[in-house]
């Protein structure tokens, strides 16, 4: 009993020291001091993340949607190593993202100055930013989604006839989709709310590369309004992604 009891501090503790700062962020009493925002600001960062991040994820889904299939399906030798390739960039710091997509697609990097086209400081480098740093969890979420779905069913569908193509759109995909989605959800807020990569390789240009973190630390210097407005911005769209995503595990459960 006793412990139970000291536990149960514990959980509190922790809730409140977790719950503190966004309590403090909602408190704030002139929080919508509409004269004072820089409408034409907060709308373009807004643009640009909106742009940038359906561009990516639409490339997300089209490339890592059948590689995690692949994860899923298929044993090749070094996949384990593959595989923390895969999930390096969920660990790494983001100045050491930045740095890197800079050595590889910056205008002297060994893939950027063989291109045509300049890619540091530009919408792309926002894209292949937030690509970099989204894929990883999206394939790795799809491949724990085909590999949980029951592979007697497949199997009975190939054996009803059925070709791969077949048995993917009417026995896997569907069974898979939630997860996928959760996928979804959890790459796209990861690659929404990247700042310290994209600040290295793509720079803060307003109306080019300032995607909603980096027009939070802009404002910090000079509006500090338009920073909470911003952050408040961030906050719903975290906690709507954090609700569905709760919502769709319920579901698979």
């Amino acid at each position: 009993m006793k412990n139970r009891s000291l536990l149960k501090v514990n959980y509190l503790i922790t809730i409140l020291f977790v719950c503190l700062p966004f309590l403090g962020f909602m408190m704030r009493g002139n929080f919508f001091e509409v004269q004072s925002l820089d409408t034409s600001f907060i709308i373009s960062s807004i643009r640009v993340s909106l742009e940038t991040s359906l561009v990516s994820m639409l490339i997300v889904v089209v490339v890592g949607l059948p590689a995690g299939y692949y994860m899923s399906k298929i044993d090749f030798k070094y996949k384990s190593i593959v595989d923390l390739l895969l999930n390096l960039p969920q660990v790494l710091p983001p100045a050491v993202i930045g740095l890197l997509l800079l050595l590889t697609f910056g205008n002297n990097g060994f893939i950027g100055s063989r291109l045509p086209i300049s890619m540091s400081f530009s919408r792309l480098s926002v894209i292949i930013t937030f690509i970099f740093v989204a894929l990883p969890i999206f394939v790795k979420g799809v491949s724990v989604s085909f590999s949980e779905v029951d592979s007697k069913l497949e199997q009975t569908a190939s054996i009803l006839g059925d070709n791969d193509l077949q048995v993917f759109q009417r026995v896997s995909y569907p069974l898979a989709k939630n997860g996928i989605v959760v996928s979804l959800m959890m790459s796209w807020s990861r690659g929404i709310s990247e700042f310290g990569a994209t600040m290295m390789f793509a720079g803060n240009l307003t109306r080019v590369t300032q995607t909603l973190p980096l027009a939070i630390f802009t404002a910090l210097e000079s509006n500090l309004n338009n920073a909470l407005l911003l952050s408040f911005i961030m906050f719903v769209i975290s906690l709507l992604m954090l609700s569905g995503v709760h919502l769709l595990m319920r579901r698979r459960n």
